[in-house]
């Protein structure tokens, strides 16, 4: 546990700030908090600057860069002799989201695709060539197979010079290469030719940024094989983990709004082309200043989007969602429409309900109901075994599809008759409203979801206003009121009506800005996170002398022999308290990746 020091000062500069700075004192150790405190307070720094302003000595602030480069919680940059250092929060997502990586590995492609992962995301990096020296020949194949599939499937990418480096570092180096190799000339502005250096740049990062990931530059084939390069370094792809998770809030979403069955044929949707989505961190969005304007930014995300589904890398076809759905799925009868009704109660085309005819026999007497009933099973038959005798047809599937496309809000849009793609874009804002309405529901009531929403859709809006539409007392406005300002999910607006803007000719307007209110959400849901990784690391310490001679190795696996009862039931508690708390930290971290990562 980080010195009680450390963890003050962390935690009055930032949720943030505290929440790595425990995160590394419980993971790295305190040296490595303290210089990522010092990283995360003063910015880019020198190792001596580091030195200097935590009073570590020189030789304990570069052995834990050393760490913390190759885990890449810090970036560095050389200018001439000068090596510069930042902090990189992406790397620190690597060490919170460790556990729920392995598990989720674990779950698709088995234990040892797991323990790969979790080599990977221990050591920052493997060589390949090295990795494999570790196992018998017989396990070789095996593993290198594994890799493959990981590789293939995204988890794992190829470890580059340029992974360490901190991207507006770089992008400043490719501007000014590009500046200087664009002449100035007596009919160009200067703010034409930076704007065209600026252009050129964005093509050049991004080709930057792509080199070295070729297949032919990974792999090679040996005896009809294929095999990484002796030289290849794979590191852990996080953009592929936050894939996941956004894949995941949307099945989320869509379960709450159509079903547990629908969201697992939505979920299969987005196992098809979760792989070649759009990043959730695109490069040019974190460079400061290259692009300010929202409008921008909004057509620069587009652009992405469209560009994967021209290319048909984001386009699913109808046919591939059997296979990708879970085995244990049966979808029969959870569509009820009129072409998988009972047959006996079939509907007609014009929607009424066929009514069967009298018909008299040869010898005058009207036919049987029942045999009436029995002709018209046999004829309607056919069509029912086609609709609804598969658990996994492509009838009901197109039922399930059709319910997501035609929604207030489309999960699914339509490209083509049978093709499909996921709007990701859109979805992103109604996934994190749907998540904010749930929990202004379950922590402040009813009643304050109703005003938040009422100020939602009427965008500025006073007392009065609210009062008429939410048809709630005016006690109770103003009560829900002062809990969603106080939470910071609604905002006033002072509008005086005279001149001399005298408070009792004031009236406030009522508005909510959701950017706002996820950032807002997302700090306090990390103070949070801190706050239980604190308690847990404290009642550890409490506990210390009892917890080392747990670990002893002549006490491992002998606890109920060795220990007194009282250690015992202190032990367990111990542990009860931490799985309750890990449980809780699981559960505001959920949170904390809708309002703050997706």
């Amino acid at each position: 546990m980080a010195p009680a020091s450390l963890l003050e000062s962390a935690k009055t500069q930032s949720p943030s700030s505290y929440l790595y700075t425990t995160l590394a004192s419980s993971h790295l150790g305190e040296t490595s908090a303290i210089v990522i405190s010092s990283l995360i307070a003063f910015g880019r720094s020198t190792p001596k600057s580091i030195s200097l302003n935590t009073d570590l000595s020189l030789k304990q602030v570069k052995t834990a860069l050393v760490s913390l480069v190759q885990l890449k919680c810090v970036l560095y940059w050389r200018e001439g002799k000068e090596v510069y250092y930042t902090f990189d929060e992406r790397g620190m997502h690597r060490l919170l989201y460790s556990g729920d990586i392995v598990i989720h590995i674990r779950s698709v492609y088995g234990n040892d695709s797991a323990q790969i992962i979790q080599n990977v995301l221990e050591n920052g990096s493997i060589n390949v060539k090295e990795y494999l020296s570790s196992f018998s020949e017989d396990q070789k194949y095996e593993t290198t197979s594994k890799l493959l599939k990981l590789y293939n499937d995204g988890w794992l990418s190829r470890l580059q010079p340029h992974d360490y480096y901190p991207l507006e570092d770089v992008w400043d180096m490719l501007f000014q290469e590009t500046l200087k190799n664009t002449p100035r000339t007596a009919t160009t502005s200067e703010i034409k030719r930076l704007a065209e250096a600026k252009a050129r740049t964005k093509i050049k990062l991004n080709e930057y940024l792509a080199k070295g990931t070729d297949p032919k530059d990974v792999f090679l084939v040996e005896a009809g094989m294929q095999k990484f390069h002796p030289q290849v370094t794979v590191s852990f792809n996080l953009s592929r983990y936050e894939k996941h998770l956004r894949s995941r809030a949307l099945v989320g979403l869509v379960n709450s709004r159509f079903g547990l069955l629908t969201s697992k044929v939505y979920e299969a949707c987005c196992s098809l082309i979760e792989q070649n989505s759009p990043d959730l961190h695109l490069p040019h969005l974190q460079i400061s200043g290259l692009i300010n304007d929202p409008e921008e930014e909004r057509s620069y995300i587009s652009s992405i989007e469209n560009g994967l589904i021209d290319s048909k890398r984001t386009v699913f076809n109808i046919r591939d969602i059997p296979r990708a759905l879970s085995s244990n799925i049966d979808l029969r009868n959870s569509i009820l429409t009129q072409n998988f009704l009972k047959p006996g109660k079939r509907v007609n085309i014009n929607g009424t309900v066929s009514v069967s005819k009298k018909v008299k026999l040869e010898d005058g007497t009207p036919q049987p109901a029942s045999a009436e009933a029995d002709e018209d099973l046999d004829d309607d038959s056919d069509d029912f075994v086609t609709d609804n005798a598969d658990a996994k047809s492509i009838s009901l599937i197109s039922e399930h599809i059709r319910l997501l496309t035609s929604s207030s809000i489309p999960m699914l849009s339509e490209i083509t008759p049978g093709s499909y793609t996921i709007p990701y874009m859109q979805l992103s804002k109604h996934v994190k409203q749907h998540n904010l309405n749930t929990l202004v529901k379950t922590t402040l009531g009813v009643n304050a979801l109703r005003v938040l929403r009422c100020i939602q859709q009427m965008k500025l809006v006073d007392e009065k206003a609210i009062l008429n539409s939410v048809l709630l007392k005016e006690k109770t406005v103003k009560n829900e009121l002062y809990k969603l300002i106080n939470m910071n999910l609604v905002e006033i607006q002072e509008v005086p009506r005279s001149a001399d803007r005298a408070a009792v000719k004031t009236f406030f307007l009522f508005r909510h800005k959701p950017i706002l209110a996820y950032r807002f959400l997302s700090d306090a849901l990390m103070y949070d996170m801190a706050e239980i990784l604190t308690n847990i690391a404290r009642f550890k310490l409490d506990n210390k002398i009892l917890l080392e001679k747990c670990d002893r190795e002549d006490v491992k696996g002998h606890e109920e022999e060795l220990l007194l009862e009282s250690e015992l039931k202190t032990l367990r508690q111990l542990q009860q308290r931490e799985l309750l708390n890990l449980g809780r930290l699981h559960r505001v971290m959920w949170l904390q990746i809708v309002f703050g990562v997706l």
